[in-house]
Parts: structure tokens; C-alpha cells; sequence
């Protein structure tokens, strides 16, 4: 009777560790609805996961993804074991930035530090987790978006003004400056805003803002070097610039450190 009652026991508690693992599996995945300016690489960072590993939640050959779809966040942060190093903050640095030279998110450097917003300060000591996906599986900022029809034809038009003439893969590199500067928290969240970002002097940071260029509408061209922006993934992550060399005001984009030269047009980060 006794060995009878401890067979049963055993199996109880072998089927009940089965559901509990069942049951974690499950726990360790949300759902998010999709709203304008998510993009994969936004997500991942936000919630401390892999473009690659949203992807394969969610069944994805590309990144594209739209408003309104619902999408499978997987959770595994509590399995995750890393050693710590420590950080003091100098000037220029941004959890962005300390994150893509350490290979972990902006999420996860300030759950580290118990951060509510993204305001560092110099002389700040950051504690800073290893052991996480690197920079190149977390990809760059430039996901396909979830953005409107309206700010997609904007991004067009824009690209239309400022490289028109430029050869295609110059389009598709000034939508990527557009939409990493979407990602940078150095930068406006949307496109729209970014686009019409304000300089100090009365003036806009894209030329064509103020000259009236941007209301042209775009080509087939710009139309398409923006869909190439939005569902690649394989475009410098950090550029945040571009001008041309000849026409350029600013002595002081000419400081920063070029990325690639295509046409007439210098990127630079």
C-alpha cells in the first residue's frame, strides 16, 4: 500500500512539474497590439529580446509588420545569467549609445539601474549586465516601421528633395538617416516630427522643409528606396547624418565620422 501510495505520489508530482513548466513557457510570452512608430527593433529593445527572436515568435521572413496586428513578445529575461561591469557616464554618452557598445538594450540598462526615464548624467555609475544578444543580432534602427500612408508618402517626398538625382541606394540611405533618427533618443519619435524638426535659427534640419521642395510629390524611385528602408535590416545602424560636401553650411557636420559617401551626398554618424 504504501510503495502503491508513493508510485502515485511520484507521478502527481511529475505531471504537476510538467504543467508548472508548461505553464512558465507560457507566462514567458505577451501579446502587444501594434501602434504607429513600433518597429521590431523598437520592440526588442524595449522589452529586451532579439529582432531575430521576434521574428521567430512570430513567424516572420521579414520585419515588416502594421498597425493594429497583434504580436507574440517572447519573455526570457529571468533565464538569462550574466556577470555585471561598471560604467561612469562621460560626456556624449546615452543608454542608447552604452547599449550598442555593450550588446544590451536600452530596457536592460535601466531595469540594471532602476532608471524610470532615459536622463543620464556625467559621473553617473551605471551597472552594465553581460551576456546578452550583441548589436548585430539586435540589428539596426532601420525595422519596418508600422508608420501611416500619410508619413510613409512624407518620408518619400522628403527623399525625393533631398536625392533627387542621387543614385538609388543614396534614397534608400537618407530614409534609413530618417528612420534611425526615429529610433535615437537623441532625435523626435516619428517621422513626421523629425522631419520637421526646428533648428534655432528659424530654419528646419532638412533643406527642402523650408525651401517648399517637400511638397513635390515623390517618384517611383524614392517610393520604393523607402519600402527597401522599412523592411531592411541590413543598412549602416548608426548613421544619423548626411549633406553634401559642396553645398554644406555647417562646419560641424563636417566633424562627424563618415559612414559611407554615395553620390554627392557624406553620411556621417
Amino acid at each position: 500500500m504504501k510503495k502503491t501510495s508513493m508510485k502515485k505520489w511520484v507521478f502527481t508530482s511529475a505531471a504537476s512539474l510538467s504543467f508548472l513548466a508548461a505553464q512558465g513557457i507560457a507566462d514567458a510570452a505577451a501579446n502587444h497590439k501594434v501602434v504607429k512608430g513600433d518597429t521590431l527593433w523598437r520592440l526588442g529593445k524595449q522589452n529586451g529580446v532579439t529582432v531575430a527572436e521576434l521574428k521567430k515568435a512570430n513567424n516572420r521572413q521579414n520585419g515588416m509588420i502594421f498597425v493594429g496586428e497583434t504580436l507574440t513578445i517572447p519573455d526570457h529575461t529571468a533565464a538569462q545569467v550574466s556577470s555585471s561591469t561598471v560604467h561612469k557616464v562621460v560626456k556624449g554618452d546615452t543608454l542608447w549609445r552604452l547599449g550598442k557598445q555593450n550588446g544590451v538594450t536600452v530596457a536592460e540598462l535601466k531595469a540594471a539601474n532602476h532608471l524610470q526615464n532615459d536622463t543620464i548624467y556625467i559621473g553617473q555609475t551605471l551597472t552594465i549586465r553581460n551576456g546578452s544578444p550583441s548589436p548585430d543580432a539586435q540589428t539596426a534602427p532601420a525595422q519596418a516601421s508600422a508608420i501611416s500612408a500619410e508619413d510613409k508618402d512624407l518620408l518619400s517626398r522628403l527623399v525625393e528633395a533631398e536625392a533627387k538625382g542621387e543614385p538609388y541606394e543614396g534614397k534608400v540611405a537618407v530614409a534609413t538617416v530618417v528612420l534611425n533618427r526615429v529610433a535615437s533618443p537623441e532625435f523626435p519619435n516619428s517621422i513626421h516630427d523629425v522631419i520637421y524638426q526646428p533648428l534655432g535659427n528659424g530654419g528646419y534640419e532638412f533643406t527642402p522643409v523650408g525651401n517648399g521642395a517637400i511638397n513635390q510629390p515623390a517618384s517611383d524611385a524614392s517610393k520604393r528606396a523607402v519600402n527597401e528602408a522599412l523592411a531592411s535590416q541590413n543598412h549602416p545602424s548608426d548613421t544619423l547624418y548626411f549633406y553634401n560636401p559642396r553645398t554644406a553650411k555647417s562646419d560641424w557636420v563636417k566633424t562627424r565620422q563618415v559612414t559611407a559617401v554615395i553620390g554627392n551626398h557624406v553620411f556621417a554618424k
